[in-house]
């Protein structure tokens, strides 16, 4: 008898259902409390007023996404047990089942366009600064040890061990752009604001672009570099926008 082969994941859609992987009978969303990619998704929930539950996934191991072959977050697990990995594919799978407020993928050239800027070039941009040292490194990671659920083995690898990879990979991501971090992430601001089409990407109201590139910057609230975006006259008014608009 031939062995059974679990299909692999992708992003996307999945074709199983695993409504066992619910939490408090809620939609459920599989995150790290500071992941960039994680606040996108938080951002359009907040947003439509969708009640949803989190499950805290150990930033190392990823126990809690074992039982997927898709173990980055966020993983978003909706009330019927539809499975959807990767933020921005999970951005248009809640509005088209919801408001439906912004063009599908592949409709609005220059929402993809600056849905794409946020993974490809934003996210990576606010990496490089956050993770620029060891120091700010810890502080970014230092919510962990906050997590109940977490043992205090696995917050002390977290934090301590975690820092120092994020060091290396805030190192890397420094290496993809010409210009020192700090001074990237504000051409990358200068450059992003360039998108908006009034008070939003969306124009009077939010698009997929908006809620892609908030939820990243929403990420740095609080950490290294902060500074940065509270000081460009044209971002920071959108994203206190954004914030209120998601209440997050």
């Amino acid at each position: 008898m031939a062995d059974s082969i679990k299909p692999q994941q992708i992003s996307g859609i999945q074709d199983v259902k695993v409504p066992e992987k619910l939490s408090n009978n809620l939609p459920t969303l599989y995150c790290f409390e500071t992941c960039p990619f994680c606040f996108k998704v938080k951002a359009l929930l907040g947003s439509r007023g969708i009640e949803y539950s989190k499950i805290e996934v150990d930033p190392m191991s990823h126990k809690e996404l074992k039982w997927s072959d898709w173990t980055k977050v966020p993983v978003y697990i909706d009330i019927d047990g539809t499975q959807v990995n990767d933020s921005n594919f999970i951005l248009h799978y809640i509005d088209e089942n919801g408001d439906s407020e912004f063009s599908r993928q592949g409709l609005d050239s220059e929402q993809d366009k600056w849905m794409d800027f946020s993974n490809l070039i934003l996210g990576k941009s606010i990496v490089a600064v956050i993770y620029s040292s060891y120091f700010t490194s810890l502080k970014a990671l230092d919510y962990v040890t906050k997590v109940d659920k977490f043992s205090f083995t696995s917050r002390l690898v977290n934090k301590w061990l975690g820092a120092f990879i994020m060091r290396m990979v805030g190192r890397s991501r420094a290496k993809m752009f010409d210009a020192k971090p700090r001074e990237n992430l504000l051409f990358q601001l200068d450059h992003m604001s360039t998108g908006f089409e009034g008070d939003f990407f969306g124009g009077n109201r939010p698009n997929g672009a908006d809620f892609a590139n908030y939820g990243i910057l929403r990420s740095m609230q609080g950490l290294h570099g902060f500074d940065i975006l509270k000081n460009h006259n044209l971002v920071h008014p959108w994203y206190i926008r954004m914030q209120k608009l998601s209440g997050i």
